[in-house]
């Protein structure tokens, strides 16, 4: 809410002083206002106990006048002889002795003499039933709106009552309240058919709930008033009834003016504490700015230190904030050393000191990417040269390489890349004066060292990129400089330059996995079949099931793109499953077409030693009508081979033929032949599609079909695409030809066809009787030596 510590401080410290002002005075004005209700309500009572007092004198008076007259032998003489003018003037001079209002003679008969009626007037059932009781009669009596205090006194013989009366209005109450110190409001309400009522007005429903539950309460007790001129203290005394007229008299007192004599306390008061407050105020500004100006500085150092700015900052005062200020410039210190060391650990290589990778990139950023080219330079058999001089050495042969750049590419952006490589930047023209310069590192860079009074020989090989293009960011060159150095490795050249072309797109080629299930649920993906014809049968009974895979965007993948992707993203297992299951529903058509065929699948190297695979398969096989043929490479036991050579023996204890693939293609092993529990050995086509050509080649194919027959396997020739090999094959006792000789690979359809081709399979039988006319290989080998 506040952006500033010191309008904070200042708020809040008058916040707290209006607080304790506001509870200070509510604390005052709750004790003024109960004394002075209690002040009030003691008033109320001694004004009700004067107007007790008044009211008894005042009947004791009209009392003694009454009798008087009543007593009076020429009154008793008048009214026996009903003398009305000589009753009325001694009624007349009663009244106006007693300084009543009103006087009457009421006779037996309930007639009214006097100036209270006229001519045959009598009185009211109330004040009839009132005469005649035994006692004296004396009340409040109604006459017409106005009410008034009256007596009686009886005549002798019962010959009437003299009633003597003093009106209740305005000019008595008002002598009653001039009784009372306080301002005391004093009004008699008398009960109407049209409800309480002070002779003017009707009462308010305020005052009339407070009246009717004040003359049903037996104790007579102030209480407070809500009227139209605010709150009121009020006391209601009800007032004997003459004629049974219900009537009250109420005193009220009104709060605000018992109040009032504190107005001038409270507005002290108030003064005081808006006084208070100022001071409080500009005392709270001044303190809170002592506090904050230091903080406002420390503020302003710690922003430049986000910035990399320290400064150290001085505060004067001997407190807590001076304290404050000498740890923060101690942390700042602090800070600026890590950060030295931190830098320095960023940006060096922590083994060699020298240069990395990210401080690398730094330079390449700020250079000129025109003509700039990067060599990535790794040295050769790292981890044999490491394994040879020890750990304790190899930071110190990567630190030498990196002085002897150092040297020969002054000023160059220079850095070590990764454990065996280390990255420079040079200037080059073009792309041969690139080679150039990087050959004459590599000669450079291979000069003996010495460590340790030892002389180490080094090989080296250096991969170049070309100048960043616009936008690309320099960890991209360095990433292509490291590529180039894998192509130069692969190429078993000492330099080599980053081709775009041989690299291809890694990322499109990765998203391929992702889009490998799908296609294998859409479709994209299907099984084709290459036959294999059989020598001694003269027919075709077997075939290998190939997978394709037509991309809807890019169309034809081939299988050695996504194949061995799917072997590194461990995606083969699916796709294998899938094959072999595809295989098994192609085999089971096939057989109900009448066509008995052996189906050959391929077998990835990783799935051999996977044990749940091949329980999994061997179920799959299961399922097959006729014979399945598992093609595996000899080398695919290299990794694991005891695990391998299990599962490859299950497979063949399970009726899976086993067919040793692409043998010669490898570093072929006689151990790996001579274990392998095989039924069939492929020749690789690169032997095959010589024979006819090359001596060394017929004389290869003609004893690896002699050994393979010595083992007990059958031999199936791949790459067999003219006649001529076809026929020479047969004079060699081979016993299967595969390739496009005899067919291109096919979809099942396709397949069935050939099956049933018997013109087709003729001209195979023909090809392969012609081989007795076949000449032999002349001995024209360019590869063979004297």
């Amino acid at each position: 809410m506040f952006k500033h510590l010191r309008v904070k401080l200042t708020v809040l410290y008058a916040a707290l002083f209006c607080a304790t002002l506001l509870l200070i005075g509510a604390t005052a004005y709750v004790v003024i206002e109960g004394n002075t209700q209690r002040i009030a309500r003691a008033q109320l009572a001694s004004i009700g106990a004067v107007f007790d007092r008044t009211w008894a004198l005042r009947f004791d008076h009209l009392q003694d006048s009454a009798f008087q007259t009543a007593g009076s032998p020429i009154f008793q003489a008048a009214a026996a002889a009903r003398d009305d003018r000589q009753i009325e003037a001694r009624l007349s001079a009663l009244r106006e002795a007693a300084g009543a209002d009103i006087a009457f003679l009421v006779t037996r008969e309930g007639l009214i003499v006097g100036e209270h009626g006229g001519p045959n007037a009598s009185v009211t059932p109330g004040l009839q039933v009132a005469l005649g009781r035994e006692q004296t009669p004396q009340g409040v009596f109604l006459s017409g709106d106005d009410l008034y205090q009256t007596t009686t006194a009886p005549l002798p013989m019962a010959q009437g009552w003299v009633v003597l009366g003093a009106r209740l209005d305005r000019g008595e109450l008002t002598g009653l309240e001039q009784l009372s110190s306080t301002p005391v409001r004093a009004t008699t309400f008398f009960k109407t058919s049209a409800g309480w009522t002070d002779g003017d007005d009707l009462a308010t429903a305020e005052t009339v709930a407070f009246i009717d539950q004040a003359t049903a309460s037996t104790s007579i007790v102030a209480a407070e008033l809500e009227t139209s001129s605010g709150a009121a203290l009020a006391l209601v005394r009800p007032l004997p009834s003459l004629d049974g007229t219900r009537s009250v008299l109420l005193l009220r007192y009104p709060l605000s003016r018992a109040l009032s004599p504190y107005g001038a306390l409270f507005n002290t008061l108030l003064a005081i504490g808006l006084a208070g407050l100022a001071l409080l105020i500009a005392g709270s500004w001044f303190l809170a700015r002592s506090i904050t100006q230091p903080l406002s500085t420390l503020e302003t150092a710690a922003k430049k230190m986000q910035q990399g700015v320290y400064e150290s900052i001085v505060v004067r005062t001997k407190d807590e904030l001076s304290r404050v200020a000498a740890s923060f410039n101690a942390m700042s210190e602090a800070i600026r050393e890590r950060e030295r060391k931190i830098t320095q650990l960023a940006y060096h290589d922590g083994e060699t000191r020298l240069p990395n990778r990210l401080a690398l990139e730094r330079k390449l950023a700020v250079a000129q990417p025109e003509r700039l080219y990067l060599a990535a330079i790794g040295v050769d058999r790292f981890a044999h040269v490491r394994g040879a001089i020890g750990y304790s050495l190899i930071g110190a042969l990567m630190r030498t390489l990196g002085s002897r750049l150092a040297r020969l590419v002054p000023n160059a952006p220079l850095g070590r890349l990764s454990s065996d490589m280390l990255g420079v930047a040079f200037l080059a023209n073009d792309e041969a004066d690139a080679r150039k310069r990087a050959a004459a590192l590599v000669a450079n860079l291979e000069e003996s060292l010495s460590l340790e009074g030892q002389v180490v020989d080094i090989n080296v090989t250096v991969g170049v990129a070309q100048p960043r293009a616009k936008g690309e960011s320099p960890a991209s060159m360095i990433e292509r400089a490291s590529i180039a150095l894998d192509q130069a490795r692969a190429s078993l050249q000492k330099v080599g330059v980053f081709d775009p072309a041989a690299y291809g797109d890694p990322a499109r080629n990765l998203s391929l996995m992702g889009e490998m299930r799908r296609a294998l649920e859409d479709g994209d993906i299907h099984l084709v079949h290459q036959p294999k014809y059989n020598y001694r049968t003269g027919r075709i009974d077997s075939a290998e099931s190939l997978v394709r895979w037509r991309h809807p965007s890019r169309g034809m993948i081939p299988p050695d793109l996504f194949v061995p992707m799917a072997e590194e993203t461990g995606h083969v297992r699916a796709l294998t499953d899938w094959v072999l299951q595809r295989a098994v529903e192609d085999q089971q058509r096939l057989s109900a077409a009448g066509f008995k065929l052996t189906l050959a699948i391929n077998i990835s190297a990783r799935l051999l030693s996977d044990t749940d695979f091949a329980q999994s398969a061997i179920q799959r096989v299961r399922q097959a009508p006729h014979t399945i043929c598992f093609e595996i490479t000899e080398t695919a036991v290299i990794d694991n081979p005891k695990v391998a050579l299990e599962n490859i023996e299950l497979f063949a204890a399970n009726g899976i033929r086993v067919a040793i693939d692409d043998y010669g293609s490898g570093l072929s092993s006689l151990a790996y032949l001579k274990q392998l529990p095989a039924h069939e050995l492929k020749i690789d086509k690169m032997f095959v599609q010589n024979i006819t050509t090359s001596q060394r080649d017929a004389l290869l194919v003609r004893s690896t079909i002699d050994l393979a027959h010595g083992l007990g396997m059958d031999v199936t020739a791949e790459g067999v695409e003219t006649p001529a090999a076809f026929a020479l094959l047969a004079t060699m006792r081979c016993n299967l030809a595969q390739g496009y000789l005899v067919s291109r690979p096919a979809p099942l359809d396709e397949l069935m066809t050939l099956l049933a081709d018997e013109k087709r399979l003729r001209f195979y039988q023909q090809t392969a009787a012609s081989s007795a006319h076949v000449a032999p290989v002349q001995a024209t080998d360019t590869n063979r030596t004297a």
